[in-house]
């Protein structure tokens, strides 16, 4: 027969086992949750994490500049466009670009806006896209600047922004970029503002200014489209 000596020792030790199950979960969790703070983005087209991209002396996705994707639309609505990668690209093979309510989806041959349900199948864009992309097939990635109906003979528009604007002595600028491109704007380049009626002229352009560049082989700028700070 079990005495009330005995039958306390057990409560005793269930306390103790359970109070060290507990601990065992909640160092657990926190190994987990640990780990999963530094599990790594990778970096849309580079196989890399943020920090291994960016490596020493060189700035973060979140500064720099990065070039588009571009390819042929496989299908595309309001909520993201299934486009085609070829080689040459940042990335290479199907992704799937992400639409929100801050993506703006533009008309490469005059910079309005249009909407992803009007591209169509088969059609090239080209994709500015945020810093992270998923391991799913496809992956996926979100969309920032996207820009369709470009005409087969036309070059397309580039979104920058700007480093520098800079004047010379025979009244024609230099537009630098951010990813380091040198563009000639000469004095009677076309600039419009984005989707407003405000007058704008080259002296508006400054360091961080958004633009959308048409250029030529050259470099030569032939229109811009200033978006508001």
């Amino acid at each position: 027969m079990i005495t009330d000596k005995e039958i306390e020792s057990m409560r005793k030790n269930n306390k103790t086992i359970t109070a060290i199950g507990m601990a065992a979960l909640m160092t657990a969790a926190g190994v987990l949750t640990a780990m999963a703070a530094q599990s790594p983005t990778i970096v849309a087209g580079s196989g890399m994490s943020q920090s291994e991209a960016a490596g020493p002396g060189m700035q973060s996705p979140e500064t720099q500049e990065q070039a588009p994707i571009w390819g042929t639309i496989i299908s595309a609505d309001n909520e993201s466009i299934d486009m085609d990668c070829p080689s040459g690209n940042v990335f290479e093979g199907e992704v799937i670009v992400n639409i929100s309510g801050d993506t703006l989806i533009l008309d490469g041959e005059n910079g309005y806006p249009v909407e992803a349900k009007d591209l169509q199948a088969g059609e090239t864009v080209y994709a500015y896209i945020g810093p992270a992309m998923t391991m799913s097939l496809p992956p996926q990635t979100s969309g920032e600047v996207i820009i369709g109906k470009i005409p087969a003979d036309m070059k397309a528009p580039e979104c920058i922004t700007a480093k520098s604007m800079t004047e010379n002595e025979d009244g024609s600028w230099t537009l630098v970029s951010t990813a380091g491109t040198e563009y000639a704007v000469f004095a009677d380049c076309s600039i419009m503002p984005y989707l407003t009626r405000q007058i704008v002229s080259l002296e508006d352009v400054e360091q961080g200014s958004k633009l959308l560049v048409w250029s030529n082989d050259q470099n030569q700028a032939q229109k811009l489209v200033l978006f508001a700070r």
